[in-house]
């Protein structure tokens, strides 16, 4: 099973677009920041394209579940995990290499 550590973070949204007030909005933004697995096998998938699992909540993330500009960090990228990065890539994930 292939498998990768990663973190993905997106532009903070807010889940009520149409409230307009300072006092309304606050505290209505979406995390940004979610920290999971990329990986290419799992039970909820049978395609064998990769997806994202979250750390905190198990959910399961294809490409267009995220919303758009999302992008995917690899923490800790190495010669074996380079295939499930280009599929990831080819799936329609964003996904970058960390910074060393």
């Amino acid at each position: 099973m292939a498998t990768l550590t990663v973190h993905w973070q997106h532009q903070p949204f807010s889940h009520d677009a149409g409230v307009r007030s300072r006092s309304d909005i606050a505290g209505t933004d979406a995390d940004s920041v979610h920290t999971g697995i990329l990986t290419d096998e799992h039970q909820e998938i049978g395609d064998g394209l990769p997806l994202l699992v979250e750390d905190a909540t198990r959910r399961v993330y294809r490409p267009v579940d995220l919303p758009p500009g999302t992008q995917v960090v690899a923490t800790a990228t190495t010669e074996p995990s380079q295939p499930l990065l280009d599929r990831a890539k080819q799936a329609g994930f964003d996904v970058v290499a960390a910074a060393r």
